[in-house]
């Protein structure tokens, strides 16, 4: 038996979840039939971990160093995005029933809708681009639709009718442009004795199989895309990186962690040529966001 649940918010995850939108967030234990209340407690743990929710990076208004382009229809000097609407939605999806008739599995689905600005500072014709005051703007209208996924799994303890869900695994994070070309098919993560390669962001990872680096390790990422001239960048905590283009739909960065540990999140994003080095081409924008911990810090399934 698998049910469905819909809600939609305007407001930021841990609100939301903790307050139950509105509804009643009650939790009552494993021999209510209620659904909403089923929806509500689990919806109570996710807003638990807002660092297994959010991705603490792609909505900053952190500027992009830009560089030069052949044949460009202009010369962009940075840019950023500028989000100025959120619209969140939350499914819940409730499976594996026991012999009580309750759900054991929650798979819950954040999507947001962000609406907004893609600013390029380019540099006026003649000017050889020597600063914000030879700058003009372009702006873009911008929006990105994200996604990610969350489980987690009903424990069977004493504690049943405070905490009766747990989180075991979540996924990356998934953002769209609206009518989109731009797409990333892979990404080759590097970094002492890891070697994987990463094909499906929306994969649920295992709390305790999360990406894990030693503190200050360097990382080797290689994006693949689908186009040899598109401008792919690294998101790291507040900083914005240009990957080197290999001319082959192939762009890679060597990047050096700081030592901060905790759940933390990197990002790939992937531009199309035209959104950065054409003023009448739409934004066109793929990223991946994925979550990660730096040695010393453990994860286990919140289940155990």
């Amino acid at each position: 038996m698998k049910t469905l649940l819909r809600l939609l918010c305007l407001t930021p995850v841990a609100v939301i979840l903790l307050a139950g939108c509105g509804r009643n967030a009650q939790v009552t234990g494993p021999a209510s039939g209620d659904p909403s209340a089923v929806q509500a407690s689990a919806a109570a743990e996710v807003g638990r971990h807002p660092e297994l929710v959010d991705d603490e990076t792609f909505e900053t208004q952190t500027q992009s160093n830009a560089t030069s382009g052949a044949a460009a229809a202009i010369d962009p000097l940075f840019f950023w995005r500028q989000i100025q609407r959120v619209d969140r939605t939350y499914e819940f999806a409730f499976a594996d029933t026991d012999s009580t008739g309750q759900p054991t599995t929650a798979i819950v689905t954040v999507h947001k809708r962000l609406a907004g600005w893609f600013n390029i500072v380019a540099a006026d014709s003649g000017s050889g681009g020597g600063g914000l005051t030879d700058g003009n703007l372009v702006r873009k209208h911008l929006v990105d639709h994200w996604v990610r996924r969350v489980l987690l799994k009903r424990v069977d303890r004493a504690d049943w009718s405070r905490r009766p869900w747990r989180i075991v695994a979540t996924s990356g994070v998934r953002i769209t442009s609206e009518n989109a070309t731009a797409d990333i098919q892979s990404l080759h993560v590097q970094s002492g004795d890891l070697d994987t390669t990463i094909t499906a962001p929306l994969d649920f990872w295992r709390l305790a199989r999360i990406l894990k680096f030693a503190p200050d390790a360097q990382v080797t990422l290689t994006a693949t895309t689908n186009h040899d001239d598109d401008v792919v960048v690294l998101y790291a905590g507040l900083s914005r990186h240009r990957f080197h283009s290999n001319g082959d739909g192939t762009y890679t960065i060597t990047w050096t962690l700081s030592p901060f540990t905790g759940v933390r999140h990197f990002g790939v994003n992937a531009l199309t040529h035209g959104t950065l080095y054409d003023d009448t081409a739409p934004y066109d924008s793929k990223a991946w966001i994925l979550p990660f911990i730096v040695a010393p810090t453990q994860m286990a399934d919140m289940a155990s």
